[in-house]
Parts: structure tokens; C-alpha cells; sequence
């Protein structure tokens, strides 16, 4: 039944390049014609497109984030800026803790990489979960691959990421995580792009209390990428090797005890990791990061 709720997702929504778009109130964002513009709280320009869904709602219940009931759901908005002619074009798509580390961190990876590179994030998001669970991915990765004003973008590079919202360690859900992996990663490598795989940073308030399920699901994804070849950038070790292997409270956590996120020297950090991998990456000439 997954695998057939992922194939529907497949062939019900496609990307449509140079359709009639449909204008977002008077907002600089767009919808392909045969979807419509939805509020989306935390989207900038407070619009996102709405997707059909299928019974995907009825095959990710009851793991991670999970999706709404319905038919449809509200896709943020893809990067908010049109691609450079003049450099390479850079997507990271995950949730908040990437948002921090593209966004909110004071030398973030667009900052530190200005000169060689135009990175954003996918969704056009800045102060909320992001790109939420596998689930979120399978419906609305079509949406995030181009820009607000729907914008196709030819990508040199795109790091992804999803794990803190599909915290559910069952069977079950632990399969499903895989299977939702996949399908975002094989729709990724057909884009004949370079890819990075980013970890799942740790989630404390589980793995003090015994449950390793970031632990299982980053296992689940490196698994995954090697059988693609695609590299694999480890985030969470960076974190424990500051803050312990167990750990409540730490210096680069944002609040105490630690949570999902991070502080500016924290985010920082996650920063010039993430902006030195993309540039070897790319083969870009040396920058300071």
C-alpha cells in the first residue's frame, strides 16, 4: 500500500513549466494554473500552492508530523529569489534547524558563500519547520525545485535533509520514513543534479529517555545514499562531539534544557560546515568560511 500511495503521488502531481500561472493576491508569488494559491502562515509572502494528496494522508497516519485530512494540501512557497546567471545556484531543502543554519545564523551558508555561490532554501521559509516530515516532502518537493514566482531553476547543487519531524520509531513508521526517503531521493537524482545528504542533528529529550529514533533514521538515510553514491554530510556528530554523546544542556543549544535547536555559536558552526562541504563540492575556488 505504501508503494502504491508513493506511485499515485508521482503521476497525480507533476511540475508544470510554462503554464499560465495564477498570481497570489499581489504578492510576487505564483501558482502553476492548475493548482491555487493557499495561505501559508510562515510562508514570506504568506501564500503557498495547494497539491492534491491522494490517500497519502492515509498511509503516513500516525508517523511523524504526519498530513491533514483531506485532499490537498498547502505547499509552501519554492526559494524567493530567481536563480543567478552568474553563479552557481545552491538549494537546501530541510527543516528549522537548516533554516537556522541558511537564515537566521549571523554567518550563514548564503552569507559565507556570497561570492561564489547563490544558496537558498527550499521552502521559502524562515521561521518555521521547514520542509516538516517525509510525508510533506513526497507531496510538495515539486514546488520547493522552483522558485516563488515559479521560476524553473537548474541546480548545481541541493543538500536535503528530513528526520526531526518524522520522529515515530515503530516499525511501521521507521519503513515508511525509508520508503518517503526514497521516493524524494530518486525524484532528486533525476534531476541530474549534485547531491548531499545532511544527518539528522540530535533530539535529546528522546535519547536521554532511551529512544534512539534520530539514531535509527539517520542509519535508515545514510543506508539509503550509498546505494545512490550520493555523499553524506554528518551534522550530528558535530553536535555531540561539543556537547557529549548524552547530553541535556549545552553551550550551543538555544534553550536548556536542549531541544530541537541552536544558538548563534551553534548555528554558526552548522554554518561553516555545511558552506565548506558545498564548496568542495562544486569545486568552487577557496573562500573563507
Amino acid at each position: 500500500m505504501v508503494k502504491s500511495g508513493l506511485a499515485t503521488m508521482l503521476l497525480t502531481w507533476t511540475q508544470v513549466i510554462g503554464a499560465e500561472l495564477k498570481q497570489c493576491g499581489t504578492t510576487s508569488s505564483y501558482c502553476p494554473a492548475e493548482s491555487s494559491c493557499c495561505a501559508s502562515r510562515y510562508s514570506p509572502s504568506t501564500y503557498g500552492c495547494e497539491v492534491p494528496i491522494g490517500n497519502l494522508a492515509n498511509v503516513s497516519a500516525g508517523c511523524g508530523d504526519g498530513l491533514p485530512a483531506g485532499d490537498t494540501l498547502c505547499c509552501k512557497m519554492g526559494p524567493g529569489n530567481p536563480p543567478s546567471s552568474t553563479l552557481p545556484n545552491v538549494l537546501i531543502i530541510g527543516d528549522s534547524v537548516s533554516i537556522g543554519y541558511t537564515s537566521l545564523a549571523n554567518s550563514n551558508v548564503p552569507k559565507r558563500l556570497a561570492s561564489v555561490a547563490q544558496v537558498q532554501h527550499g521552502p521559502w521559509d524562515v521561521s518555521d519547520g521547514g520542509a516538516g516530515d517525509t510525508a510533506v516532502g513526497v507531496a510538495c518537493l515539486d514546488r520547493w525545485l522552483v522558485t516563488q514566482a515559479q521560476q524553473p531553476v537548474k541546480w548545481d547543487l541541493i543538500t536535503f535533509n528530513f528526520g526531526l519531524h518524522d520522529l515515530t520509531n515503530t516499525t511501521h513508521c521507521e519503513q515508511l520514513y525509508k520508503d518517503q526517503l526514497t521516493n524524494i531521493t530518486q525524484r532528486l537524482l533525476a534531476l541530474d543534479t549534485k547531491l548531499l545528504y545532511v544527518t539528522t542533528t540530535p533530539y535529546m529529550p528522546l535519547r536521554t529517555q532511551g529512544n534512539v529514533v534520530v539514531e535509527d533514521m539517520n542509519t535508515i538515510a545514510s543506508d539509503l545514499m550509498a546505494e545512490y553514491n550520493i555523499p553524506v554530510l554528518d551534522l550530528y556528530k558535530p553536535v555531540t562531539d561539543t556537547c557529549g554523546e548524552v547530553y541535556t544542556s549545552c553551550s550551543i543549544c538555544r534553550r536548556d534544557p536542549c531541544s530541537y535547536h541552536y544558538n548563534a555559536e551553534g548555528m554558526d558552526s552548522q554554518a561553516a560546515i555545511v558552506a565548506t562541504e558545498v564548496q568542495r563540492l562544486l569545486g568552487l575556488d577557496a573562500v573563507t568560511v
